[in-house]
């Protein structure tokens, strides 16, 4: 198991050189690698693998705290019902493509040998 392919992709390198960005915009994924070419889509819906990825995220970051601060009391509930139902809609767009970049980490982490040798520049 190589965990530098997920830390790679974690600041949005490329899994295999490290070099090219996996994200262009907030919105944009690269079909593949600036510099080694690596194709980043394995197979159709290979990406449906950031959807639990991204659920994650948003259950740790934004859902649990709220909950948190509306048990103890800091956060009244007509708030914590605004602020889930607003992290609700928006965050899953925010973090989608992010998620995706996290999903093919984990999946050459796990999955090494999946990962194609890469080219000798001629």
């Amino acid at each position: 198991m190589k965990t530098e392919y997920f830390f790679r992709t974690l600041r949005n390198r490329c899994p295999r050189c490290n070099e090219g960005a996996v994200l262009g915009t907030l919105f944009h994924r690269h079909d593949k690698c600036s510099n080694c070419d690596l194709a980043f889509s394995r197979e159709d819906g290979f990406f449906i693998g950031g959807i639990p990825i991204s659920y994650g995220l948003i259950c740790g970051l934004w859902i649990i705290p709220i909950l948190v601060a509306w048990l103890l009391e800091w956060v009244p509930t007509d708030w914590m019902i605004g602020l889930s139902f607003c992290g609700a809609i928006s965050l899953p767009l925010l973090t989608y493509r992010y998620s995706q970049c996290l999903w093919l980490g984990l999946y050459f982490t796990f999955a090494e040998h999946e990962m194609p040798i890469a080219r000798k520049s001629e």
